[in-house]
């Protein structure tokens, strides 16, 4: 009976929270929809959205009213707007632990919250039993620099503080790992996530907020893996750590709660994290402006790297064609689509992280958890910056890990299986740009680590790569092979969907192998 008692004041009657999560574009056409067919009544003009940010931040009314949707709505914006009110009956039903969160992505403005509280108050909710606590999710570099003064207006406008204050003064506020990968690359993503949870946790203390980092984070180091519970354990006082929240995807619940001994250990492995860098902080954790102002200069030279690279015109042609990009969309192996507007030309911007990093793990290359790293410790090397980075990685947590996770993601490589490309007409000179930097990056890792192989200070994880490495390689030769007698065919030939299902066969053997511990 006590046991009974236990889950049910842990679980409610519900097990678990529910989340909700839209995307800002899709919020703000919601908007822009209710006050088009509803302007008398909202008492917005219908140009609201092309307003300037402080003054839409000014203009919000927040006005209680149950404005009905018609027919003419776009399928997201119905959707959304049936969606909220049907959190007010999740909430009676099941009590307000059960769905209590709303996660904007793709948030790039305050007014992106304050719009969806909002839209909250237009569909039968009230200002003072809005139980609900909105989070915005930051996922590209230029939305993480501008998180703090999203955060700082927030926190001074007088709607939402009074809301934030009858939520306990509690702020979550979610980054996203994966996709600030995607658009600035490894270093500069890992770092911008860093200098950003630093300048929200000064602004929320400036304002008496307690504040809570939800990171979203996939498997591989390339989406926020890796050595996790380094990483949370090497937080410095700069960055509030009393709460950890993170997401686990896909074959990453399996693989690290699928059963009762991986779960413990996972969990302990967390909790110890959270624990050990609240008593016994490393002081080479809190970094020196110095020390600052060195990775800052690495992760643009990282980043100009990496968006050369993303600029070229044959980047998404490549993966598109020689990965198993286009077959990911017909598995169940993905959380979620593998590119927003799927009926529209494959853009890097619709391309969905997870798809995104999987294609590159595919072709064994992992180019989302080194490139640019090479270029960024040969600028510091030749800038004679080069004693501060060997000191970085012997003194900072932090640092320790992104360079010990950008070796798990290089050991997981193996350019010799597409070495076929080098002597393709079409793709020769840029698989020997990705080969080059792999090759430099390797260089400067062994260099920084004074090691002469990757991942030589973890032997153990070292030899499970590997050996996971060794099994798949027939998958992957056959995976190729069946891409390439793939491509000569027409989409109406039998063999066509043959080859689909074979590839797809041997994806879920090469990433269920590639799977981390925390």
């Amino acid at each position: 009976m006590e046991d009974l008692i236990r889950k049910v004041v842990t679980f409610g009657c519900y097990f678990t929270t529910l989340d909700i999560r839209q995307d800002s574009r899709v919020l703000r056409d919601t908007i822009t929809y209710l006050i088009t067919k509803h302007q008398k009544k909202t008492g917005l003009a219908e140009d609201f959205e092309g307003l300037s940010e402080t003054a839409k931040q000014k203009g919000f009314p927040f006005s209680e009213l149950d404005l009905e949707v018609g027919e003419d709505a776009a399928l997201l914006v119905k959707d959304t707007l049936e969606v909220i009110p049907l959190l007010k009956s999740i909430q009676n039903a099941g009590s307000e632990r059960a769905a209590q969160r709303f996660i904007i992505s793709n948030c790039q403005q305050a007014s992106d919250i304050l719009g969806l509280m909002q839209l909250f108050l237009w569909s039968g909710w009230k200002k003072k039993e809005l139980t609900i606590d909105f989070v915005p999710l930051f996922e590209t570099v230029d939305d993480l620099v501008r998180a703090g003064d999203v955060m700082k207006a927030l926190y001074t406008h007088p709607a939402y503080v009074a809301h934030l204050k009858s939520r306990g003064n509690k702020q979550t506020i979610m980054l996203g790992f994966s996709d600030s990968t995607k658009d600035g690359g490894y270093l500069m993503a890992n770092w911008s996530i860093y200098k950003a949870k630093m300048d929200l946790t000064a602004i929320a203390r400036d304002y008496d907020v307690d504040l809570v980092f939800f990171d979203g984070r996939g498997g591989p180091p390339a989406r926020g893996g890796g050595k996790t519970q380094r990483f949370y354990a090497s937080m410095g006082r700069e960055i509030e750590n009393k709460h950890i929240q993170l997401t686990i995807q896909g074959q990453t619940i399996s693989s690290q709660y699928g059963s009762l001994d991986t779960a413990k250990y996972n969990i302990e492995q967390l909790l110890h994290a959270g624990i050990i860098s609240e008593i016994r902080q490393n002081e080479g954790d809190t970094l020196t402006a110095k020390q600052k102002n060195v990775i800052d200069q690495m992760a643009e030279v990282s980043y100009e790297k990496f968006m050369s690279l993303r600029k070229d015109p044959l980047f998404l042609n490549y993966l598109e064609n020689l990965s198993p990009l286009k077959v990911l969309s017909t598995i169940n192996i993905s959380s979620r689509p593998v590119k927003r507007n799927s009926d529209k030309e494959l853009k890097l911007e619709d391309l969905r992280a997870i798809s995104f990093v999987t294609s590159w793990s595919q072709l064994k290359q992992n180019i989302p958890g080194f490139f640019g790293v090479g270029s960024a410790l040969q600028f510091a090397e030749e800038n004679n910056l080069w004693s501060y980075v060997r000191n970085l990685y012997e003194h900072s947590g932090m640092f320790n890990t992104i360079i010990d996770n950008c070796m798990m993601s290089m050991t997981k490589s193996n350019f010799d299986i597409t070495s076929y490309m080098q002597f393709d007409e079409q793709y020769g000179d840029f698989w020997k740009m990705l080969h080059a930097e792999y090759e430099l990056t390797k260089k400067y890792v062994l260099k920084l680590s004074n090691t002469k192989i990757l991942m030589e200070n973890y032997p153990v994880e070292r030899e499970s790569i590997l050996a996971r490495e060794k099994i798949i390689l027939p998958l992957l030769i056959i995976q190729h092979y069946a891409i390439r007698k793939q491509k000569q065919l027409e989409t109406e030939d039998p063999k066509y969907d043959v080859y689909s299902k074979l590839i797809a066969r041997t994806i879920y053997g090469v990433v269920n192998a590639g799977r981390n511990l925390a």
